[in-house]
């Protein structure tokens, strides 16, 4: 049996070391998902433009994008592409101060540098990487709500 392992760096060599003891190895590309409790992994699974798979610090991530099944990765620096798929997303990053905007993306509240009102309840979000987000009408109250505006 395989599973992807999402913990805190804290408890990680701990925890693949007892599940190597019961036989289950750790494989990034697996279905099943062994996720810490607290719901709040300091890291995300991501791979580099050449398929590299490499760990980033949740703090750096800026926003992320849907294309289909492709999940984009925005920190100031450079773009990723995640393995799960954005509802997942969404959970594993809820309390971390993200907002969903759209059905296709998600951002963090302390990267927004700039919200521009747009014609007929939208907004347009300029993030700290200068990219331009929309949060669109299906979205413009639970945003409102959750700046407190």
């Amino acid at each position: 049996m395989k599973v992807r392992l999402s913990v805190s760096e804290k408890i990680y060599e701990k925890t693949k070391a007892d599940l190597l003891e019961c036989g289950i190895e750790i494989d990034d590309d697996s279905e099943l998902e062994l996720i810490e409790r607290t719901g709040q992994t300091e890291y995300l699974n991501v791979k580099n433009e050449v398929g590299d798979r490499l760990k980033i610090k949740v703090d750096e991530i800026v926003f992320i994008e849907s294309f289909g099944r492709n999940m984009d990765v925005h920190t100031e620096k450079e773009v990723y592409r995640a393995t799960e798929r954005m509802y997942v997303l969404e959970r594993e990053l809820s309390g971390r101060g993200f907002i969903r905007v759209s059905n296709s993306c998600i951002v963090a509240q302390k990267k927004i540098k700039r919200i521009k009102p747009s014609i007929t309840m939208k907004y347009v979000l300029e993030m700290t990487d200068k990219s331009l987000v929309d949060v669109t009408r299906g979205y413009y109250y639970s945003f409102r709500e959750k700046l407190g505006f």
